[in-house]
């Protein structure tokens, strides 16, 4: 069998993950948009990256409270929507794992 490498090209640090994508975006003076969702009224709404890590530590802290620890699974069964991103960031806020269970299998 035949194997290639190539040399990475980002150097990630080691102890990072990935809530730190969200907590860097967050801290920057531009607060840029991550997200556009539509409102009641069916109008698109831009969730900036400090309202959007808001929503996600307020319900981290949900499932904290619930009994989720670290290194728990955590199920989402959804379609590919921005709440399964919210519910998917919380659970690793929560130091949790996302276990993804598309719509299509039930």
């Amino acid at each position: 069998m035949r194997e290639y490498s190539v040399p990475a090209m980002v150097d990630v640090q080691r102890p990072s993950n990935t809530t730190d994508l969200l907590t860097r975006q967050a801290a920057l003076a531009s607060d840029p948009a991550l997200f556009s969702r539509r409102d009641g009224h069916g109008n698109w709404q831009d969730v900036s990256a400090s309202s959007f890590l808001a929503d996600v530590t307020a319900r981290a802290k949900g499932l904290v409270a619930s009994g989720i620890a670290a290194g728990a699974r955590g199920g989402i069964m959804a379609g590919t929507r921005y709440e399964w991103t919210l519910v998917d960031f919380a659970i690793w806020f929560a130091g949790a794992v996302s276990v993804p269970i598309y719509e299509t299998s039930s």
